[in-house]
Order: C-alpha cells, then structure tokens, then sequence
C-alpha cells in the first residue's frame, strides 16, 4: 500500500459493534409498506470504525439496515460532532441495503419512518458504539488486498422484447472486484476487517425475517476466521443484484442468504489470507457538499397527466410518481423557482492509497467503476447508501432501456429532473473533489 511518509505519526483504530436488531412486528423497507417482521433471523449490527492520527478524526460506520434518511444522517452526524468533536464532513455512516431491516428511509411509497426503532434502538447504539470505539483506540497498520467475486450479476435483464426487468443481465456492467481491507495492532494481531463489495441485499426476497441479508453470512465467516470484527461497505449497487440460482436476483425465501452468503463467505475469506504484508498509511480525510445540475420542470400537463394515472392507494414506484407530479403541480402553484443545481454532501476518507467517498444514492456500477479509473496508484471505493438518501443515480445511456430504477432517478423527490448526463457531471466533480481532499491532506 502507499501513502507512507517519513516519521509519520501512528495511525489509530478504535473498533466496536453494537447489536440494532428490533422487535418483531415492524416495517421491513425495501419492497411494501405492509411487509411486517415475524421473526429474527440473524441480529443486526451498527459497526463503528474510529481512525485517529494526529490532529485528525475520521468516523466509518456500516449500519445493516435498507437506506438511511437524509435529515437522519444529518441529525446523527451534528450530535456525534456535537458529542466527540469529529467533524461531519469526516463522518461516514453507510448502510449496507439489507431488504430486511426496519424502515430508516421514509422514502415515499416504501412506508414511514420507524421513528420508535430509530430513537430506541438505532441512534442510542450508535452513539454509545461511537464512544466504545474512541475508547478502543490502539496503534494499527493496514493491509489490503483485491479479489473477484461473482456474488453480484447486472439486475437489468433485457428480455426477449425488449423491455428491461428486474432479473439478471450477464452481458451488462458489473465490478466483480472485492477488496478486503485489515488492520493489526502492535501485536500483530487481527484488530477489524473491512469488505468492500457491491451488490444489493435482495437475497431473501420479499420475506418476513428481520436479517443482514447474505453480506451478515460473509462477515460472520471472515469475522470467525480472522478473530476480528468485520462489517461490509457496499459499493455501487443501483444495478447490482445477488446471482441467485433462481435465476432473479431478489429471493424466494430465507434461505437463499445462505446460499449466495457462503459464496461470499469463501471469497472475502480466500482475498483475506492472501494479505501478505500490513504498513503504517497517512489518514486524509475531508469533506462537503458538491452539486448536480437540474432541467426545466416538466410543463403543468404533463404533471398533471402523470398524476391521474394513480390513485391515492398506490404504492412504491407508482406512487412515487404520482408523489414527484404533485411536487411539480404543486411548484407551479405556488410559483417556486426553479434551481440549477440539487447540492449532496460527500465526505472522503483516505487510507494510504485507498480512498473511501460518499454517494446519498444508489450509484450504478459504471459510475463507481469510472471514478476508479480517474487516479492511477489509488484504489477508490465508492460507498452507495452513504451519508443519506436520494434514490437512484443512473448512467445515461440507461435511459434509452428504462426500467425500474430509470422511473427511479427521474421521479426521486425533486420537482425538477436531473439534467443531461448528470453521471458525467457526478463523476467529474467527484474526482475533483477527492484531489481537493488529497491534496489538502498533503500539505
């Protein structure tokens, strides 16, 4: 790994995980509404990784729910700033999409806030996780290292008629890369591991078991193996779905978590034992808001159009679309101008030469794959679910195909669309932004 310097000072790690599961009989978010828990099949988690060196603070927690709310992560982030003074812009919660989780999104068409889990249970946890691992602070060195894994398969299955469904696309984008990240103490002994990885967390399907989904099989494995905490960070997974047998990438049951889990399993364990060496790296870490450019409104009748076509019962896509023609009519009604661009708040964490950034959306694999390639000598893993939530961000030429995550990304809560390639657009201003973060971590 690079990213070592002369008399550098000891990079610090505090580790913890805190257990989030709730009680049975809530909101599953991910496919309804009216999905209610029945049973606990495996407990989720709230794993919290505090980097420390120097002057500098970083915080990265994965949360093994579906989707976290923007305004929740803002509120989270402001009381762990307020609490242990890490700045916002340093702190990552990223959330690994389990479909089987409490409702911490709120998206219109999926079900309300959980307001009783995440006051309860959720925000609780991870503030006393932030504090255990502050706590748990030792000197640590890094190793890393990157294998393929065939856990995930494009989900936009293009069928015989030319109409894009949610399936498996064997002949589309996809990474297949899996990076494994550890770090040792003094001692030479396993302290935490990371896996980053994407693919969406559909492999129990529309079911009724509070569950991580297949990535919980995984870290449990490489946590068995290694003797140290391991939690999963996703990466673009807008397109990603697990390659179940079933031929769909959305399961039939509980049990299928198993089955993609233990692929998994064995991958993230083969790519950890070939971890050779582990070295002292620089933290760089930064922050703040970049923006995206929007169109023109779609004109009043068509607004309007869109809206009749749905009842007030409707649900998920089609009721976030009748949700985004009522914020148009709704904008014309109240004459409120239009903005030229929608602002996101991304933060970016270096370690060495691998590079951590944020996405508040469910990022298609080209993007991430785009990014990547912009910075020879530098691993960036880009984190979807990250620090909020606003819905699907596609690539251009995903349009031309449609489907479900394409109504997505244009019906995602703004009463404007995004404009023109706007992934071009994201992707530019991503890579500026983390050379920015990296050369003022430099001086």
């Amino acid at each position: 790994m690079n990213g070592v310097k002369q008399n550098m000072e000891n990079l610090y790690l505090g580790v913890s995980k805190k257990i989030i599961t709730p009680e049975v009989g809530g909101n599953l978010y991910g496919y309804r509404p009216d999905v209610i828990s029945e049973k606990i099949e495996d407990d989720l988690t709230a794993t919290c990784f505090y980097f420390c060196q120097g002057g500098r603070q970083a915080l990265m927690i994965s949360v093994t729910v579906g989707s976290l709310a923007t305004a929740l992560y803002d509120d989270l982030a402001a009381k762990i700033e307020q609490t242990f003074s890490i700045p916002k812009q340093n702190c990552v919660i990223s959330a690994t999409h389990t479909h089987s989780a409490p409702n911490t999104c709120g998206e219109v068409g999926w079900g309300d806030l959980d307001e009783p889990y995440i006051n309860g249970i959720l925000a609780p946890q991870i503030m006393s996780g932030v504090a255990e691992a502050i706590a748990a602070r030792q000197p640590v060195t890094v190793g890393c290292a990157v294998g393929n894994s065939f856990v995930g398969v494009s989900r936009r299955e293009l069928t015989g008629e030319n109409i894009t469904v949610l399936g498996q696309n064997p002949h589309a984008c996809f990474d297949p890369r899996m990076t494994v990240i550890s770090f040792k103490n003094e001692a030479g002994q396993a302290v935490a591991n990371m896996i980053h990885y994407a693919c969406h967390g559909t492999a129990a399907g529309c079911n009724k078991e509070v569950s991580r989904d297949w990535s919980g099989v995984m870290t449990d494995e490489l946590e068995r193996v290694s003797g140290a905490i391991t939690a999963f960070f996703n990466g673009p997974e807008g397109d990603i779905g697990p390659r179940l047998s079933n031929g769909g990438t959305a399961g039939d049951g509980i049990r299928r978590i198993y089955e993609i889990g233990w692929v998994g399993a064995r991958d993230a364990v083969q790519i950890y034992k070939t971890i050779k060496a582990y070295h002292p790296v620089e933290l760089v870490c930064g922050g703040g808001d970049i923006a995206v450019s929007m169109k023109e409104r779609i004109p009043r009748e068509e607004a309007q159009a869109l809206f009749d076509q749905f009842g007030a019962d409707a649900i998920n896509s089609e009721l976030a679309q009748r949700h985004y023609a009522q914020l148009v009519l709704d904008a014309y009604e109240s004459g409120k101008p239009e903005i030229a661009s929608t602002p996101l708040h991304q933060s970016v964490i270096a370690l060495g030469s691998l590079v951590f950034v944020t996405f508040p959306y469910e990022l298609f694999s080209q993007i991430g794959l785009r990014i990547d390639d912009c910075f020879a000598g530098q691993r960036v893993l880009s984190l979807s679910n990250a620090n909020g939530s606003m819905g699907y961000f596609i690539t251009e030429e995903a349009k031309c195909r449609g489907g479900y995550e394409v109504d997505m990304f244009y019906y995602s809560g703004h009463d404007q669309p995004y404009c023109d390639n706007a992934d071009f657009e994201l992707m530019q201003k991503t890579v500026q932004h983390i050379q920015d973060v990296l050369k003022e971590g430099n001086r």
